[in-house]
């Protein structure tokens, strides 16, 4: 199925760009099949049933975040679209696992085995967090989202909230 909507989506652009169509109604009506063709794409390829990674985990009680991870390979880094999931202080991240559904995991990170963590630019091209594990090892996850959910993240890895320090002269 996968590999039909890959050559349809070439194929009807190529008939929208190249093909004489006089018929108004049947050359927009194409526009909309290429954007479902591509809708239906990006569902097959990036979207995660959470309903799969529930199934996996035997558990609804989770903290998850869509998001990338960043996979680095040699010189080379790849970025994976899919679902970062704390369960029982763990950190799970969930790629699709075909194009009929299914979650399968990618990577696991320990929670007793993360530091420290950083918000905010993780390479040249995108904001996220930057997990600092045992032995110095960086693992990082792309989402715009954890400056907002940061306060659930640390609640879901069992963590204290951040303590403000206030200067010895201004504590009240």
């Amino acid at each position: 199925m996968k590999k039909i909507v890959t050559l349809a989506i070439p194929a009807l652009l190529a008939v929208i760009v190249f093909a004489p169509i006089e018929n108004r109604i049947l050359y927009w009506s194409l526009f909309v099949v290429l954007f479902a063709l591509v809708y239906v794409y990006h569902i097959m390829e990036d979207v995660v049933p959470m309903k799969a990674v529930s199934e996996s985990l035997s558990s609804n009680d989770y903290f998850s975040l869509k998001c990338g991870y960043i996979s680095v390979n040699g010189n080379r880094a790849d970025l994976l679209k899919g679902v970062m999931v704390i369960y029982s202080c763990t950190v799970l991240f969930y790629v699709r696992a075909g194009a009929r559904g299914g979650a399968k995991l990618v990577q696991t990170i320990a929670g007793e085995s993360i530091e420290n963590y950083t918000i905010g630019k993780v390479d040249d091209f995108h904001q996220g967090i930057c997990f600092t594990i045992t032995g110095g090892e960086e693992i990082k996850f792309t989402s715009r989202k954890f400056t907002q959910v940061e306060k659930e993240l640390r609640m879901a890895l069992e963590w204290p909230e951040e303590v403000e320090i206030k200067p010895e002269g201004q504590q009240k």
